[in-house]
């Protein structure tokens, strides 16, 4: 009689594989380890608290009856998240993981793509939400209001997270090293936080410009966290503003889900295109 061990081990058999599913519940546990355990990581999570931090010092001025301009740059602020987080951390790890044949050896033994992006993408948003929630409690601790619309907040926070994480893996083929995938994320990261009208607020812009910067995918997150926090239809600018209640602010915005959906295609292709697997020659 044959047993399962002896029938496993016998050559010309298969060896059994692992799902994908499998394979990125297995990577996510491991990803989440590592976050825990990666200091810069912590760096990442702290920032968009400090800028939060930042927001308090503005000149206030009141926007809508209830709510004034602190409030709006604070709830905005909540777009930040996925762009510091999954665009630093990602873009580090991955150049260090590739330097140090991580990668290569996940690829050879035949672990899928999906699998590997898919769990940093999942810590990532993880965490991110983290924050969202301790942001959002200083937040309404600070100004005496809740999120009139939680669910679009934490969409907001999560559609932010899938690109600026891709986007932080296509730094990776540009550099050599951790140290200088740092430096090559800042820039992408600080050209989008003063685009994405976390710093200069979207309604004080003309019209044209404004409607340029909701084209990239920091401006629709911002602008979402903003209608979810104070139940404004903001999408359109802040002098024709109204609350039209939660499917009518759903309607609204559903352009800037499409953006920001149409911005996570493109670099899922890109990344799938130009990602380097290999350590760079010198």
């Amino acid at each position: 009689m044959t047993t399962p061990t002896a029938a496993a081990a016998a050559p010309g058999r298969p060896r059994p594989t692992t799902g994908r599913f499998r394979q990125a519940a297995r990577l996510t546990r491991t990803e989440f380890t590592l976050f825990v355990r990666y200091k810069t990581a912590w760096m990442f999570l702290a920032l968009p608290m400090f800028l939060l931090v930042v927001s308090l010092g503005m000149e206030s001025y009141e926007v809508f009856p209830g709510v004034d301009s602190t409030a709006m740059s604070m709830a905005g602020m909540l777009g930040s998240i996925g762009l510091i987080v999954g665009l630093g951390h990602a873009s580090n790890v991955f150049t260090a993981r590739r330097e140090a044949l991580v990668l290569k050896r996940l690829r050879v033994s035949g672990v899928p793509q999906a699998a590997i992006f898919g769990a940093v993408i999942g810590v990532v948003a993880l965490f991110s939400l983290l924050v969202a929630v301790l942001m959002t409690a200083v937040t309404s601790a600070f100004t005496g209001s809740m999120p009139q619309d939680p669910v679009m907040l934490l969409v907001a926070v999560l559609l932010s997270t899938v690109p600026m994480t891709l986007l932080g893996l296509l730094v990776t083929p540009m550099v050599r090293n951790a140290e200088a995938a740092q430096m090559a994320a800042m820039v992408p990261m600080m050209i989008l936080l003063f685009l994405g009208g976390l710093f200069i607020p979207l309604g004080m812009l003309p019209d044209p410009l404004r409607e340029a910067m909701m084209l990239l995918p920091v401006a629709p997150v911002t602008l979402m966290a903003q209608a979810a926090f104070t139940g404004y239809d903001v999408f359109g600018g802040l002098e024709a503003a109204t609350q039209p209640g939660y499917l009518g602010l759903w309607a609204a915005a559903l352009p800037s889900i499409c953006v920001v959906l149409a911005w996570t295609a493109v670099l899922a292709l890109l990344v799938r295109r130009f990602f380097k697997w290999d350590p760079r020659q010198p």
